[in-house]
């Protein structure tokens, strides 16, 4: 009796065969998921490390001023923040009085502030850079005048605007326009002494943020290392690079993973591949992977332990 093929009737065809997902494509999928793991687990501890030492604001370190004239004077309230946190548009400075004199504090439009103090003897901060939260490289540039200014509570042209003794803190939501702060005592005396902290509002949400992206971080991790473990070793392979009778190249698909995180520790945002380069030598060592290369990741390590053990004795107190 024929055989009857299913595609001898019209109208019916053959179900297409399934290609086999190719060892290179299991490759690029097991080792993006392990950089895109790390990544997000990193930037989710980043996020709930930050959220542990940030308060409602993001606030530098006290800048101390100390000036013999009326006021002191700044354009740039475009705040820079030390942290893995985003800018914000609500600002927050906090000033103590260090001297015998009563504190004002004051936001105005730059071409008020500029005509009330015209004639007055006072100081601009020109230029200030910031390191992690401390205030650095601080320039005044001061326009010598002789007029006395008028008390500045008295003006009405403040759109926020705190006085008083003790700590002060003025909040103020940043507005289309040209804005300065300015600094002075309250009596718009000379000689203005007193601690100034600047800061944003620290984002909501961090503590969520970062615990989600630890979990997808740690889920993308663990599955991309499945994948590369679950790859069998090719067994007609040969070493064509050795030296005195070692493997130059890794032997295993962990070694070269290793060896790839390592090189990729120091491109932007990648830095986490370091962990990455430690757990793919162990897995390859466990292996009995010895290539010369394998150093590379030990070496990556080492260098960025050294890096992290320098920034930590920067930071004041540490």
């Amino acid at each position: 009796m024929k055989k009857v093929e299913t595609s001898d009737f019209p109208g019916v065809r053959k179900p297409k065969e399934v290609s086999p997902v190719t060892r290179g494509t299991k490759v690029f999928i097991g080792v993006g998921f392990v950089l895109v793991g790390l990544v997000a687990t990193l930037n989710g501890v980043g996020a709930l490390f930050s959220s542990s030492l940030l308060g409602e604001y993001d606030l530098t370190d006290p800048l101390p001023i100390e000036v013999s004239s009326s006021a002191v004077v700044t354009d740039d309230l475009e705040l820079p923040t030390y942290r893995f946190v985003s800018s914000s548009n609500d600002l927050r400075v906090e000033g103590v009085a260090t001297g015998s004199e009563t504190l004002f504090m004051g936001i105005a439009p730059t071409e008020a502030l500029a005509e009330y103090l015209d004639g007055v003897d006072h100081d601009e901060i020109t230029d200030w850079s910031f390191f992690k939260n401390d205030a650095e490289d601080v320039v005044y540039t001061r326009t010598e005048g002789t007029t006395d200014p008028a008390a500045p509570g008295t003006e009405g042209f403040w759109v926020a605007s705190v006085s008083g003794s003790g700590e002060q803190t003025l909040d103020w939501t940043t507005q289309a326009g040209e804005w300065a702060l300015v600094i002075m005592n309250a009596d718009g005396s000379p000689g203005v002494s007193a601690d100034v902290r600047l800061g944003v509002l620290a984002p909501s949400g961090l503590v969520p943020i970062g615990l989600a992206s630890v979990v997808v971080g740690l889920a993308a991790l663990i599955g991309g290392i499945r994948v590369i473990t679950s790859l069998p070793a090719r067994p007609d392979e040969s070493h064509r690079w050795t030296l005195r009778g070692h493997s130059v190249l890794p032997t295993t698909l962990e070694g070269r993973v290793a060896v790839l995180c390592a090189v990729l520790v120091p491109v932007p945002f990648l830095g986490a591949a370091m962990f990455g380069a430690l757990i793919f030598l162990v897995l390859a060592v466990r292996k009995g992977d010895r290539a010369l290369l394998l150093v590379l990741p030990v070496l990556a390590s080492i260098i960025v332990a050294m890096f992290a053990v320098v920034v930590v004795f920067q930071i004041p107190g540490a």
